[in-house]
């Protein structure tokens, strides 16, 4: 929220901050790969973290995280088939739905794409400043 508000040096402490704090815990290692993704750095090294922590924990967030990072390193096909696993528990999250809906974009399947993105928006409009704006315009755009 600081990069929007135009205050990059306030968002680089949190972000070293919440880097530091992820990598003291085995248990979130599919949110510092979601940040990485989210913020597209480090790509290959949240690929790696998503895959060790679906060894342990098979979740609808890792599975997601997985999908995610699977999708920023442009394994699209492979990403399809992991988020299929983080959907099949039925969760209603926006980031979620997000992250399907611009799968199934990536795959060609555009009509399931913007009907994932446009889920998300009504499930929560707000639910990140940065990709709740990247879905309108997706939609708007298309």
């Amino acid at each position: 929220h600081y990069l929007q508000k135009g205050d990059p040096e306030i968002a680089k402490k949190y972000h070293a901050r919440f880097i530091k704090d992820a990598k003291s815990s085995v248990h979130n290692a599919h949110d510092l790969a979601e940040f990485y993704c989210n913020h597209d750095i480090h790509l290959k090294e949240a690929l790696k973290l998503t895959e060790q922590d679906l060894k342990t924990r098979k979740t609808v967030h890792t599975y997601d995280a997985y999908a995610w990072a699977l999708y920023k390193n442009k394994k699209y096909q492979e990403a399809s088939a992991a988020m299929k696993q983080a959907l099949k528990w039925g969760t209603k999250e926006a980031d979620l739905l997000y992250h399907a809906g611009l799968i199934y974009l990536k795959l060609g399947q555009k009509a399931r794409g913007r009907a994932t993105l446009k889920a998300a928006l009504e499930l929560n409009p707000t639910f990140s400043l940065l990709r709740a704006r990247h879905a309108r315009t997706i939609l708007e755009n298309r």
